[in-house]
């Protein structure tokens, strides 16, 4: 058995589904902030036209 094989036999399967729990979450919350990023791009864009609408009437 070489010394890479007795390094990763010698993690704890908990250990090892707590990073692939936390790599996921990590996804996640990645995704989710370039949606909200995306979404307060639009309202923003939004919230100008209709201030300049109002500035011309």
């Amino acid at each position: 058995m070489s010394a890479a094989e007795a390094k990763a036999a010698a993690v704890p399967e908990s250990v090892l589904r707590k990073r692939k729990r936390e790599e996921q979450w990590a996804a996640d919350k990645k995704e989710k902030a370039l949606a909200d990023r995306k979404k307060a791009l639009e309202s923003r864009k939004i919230i100008f036209a209709r201030a300049k609408q109002y500035a011309e009437e």
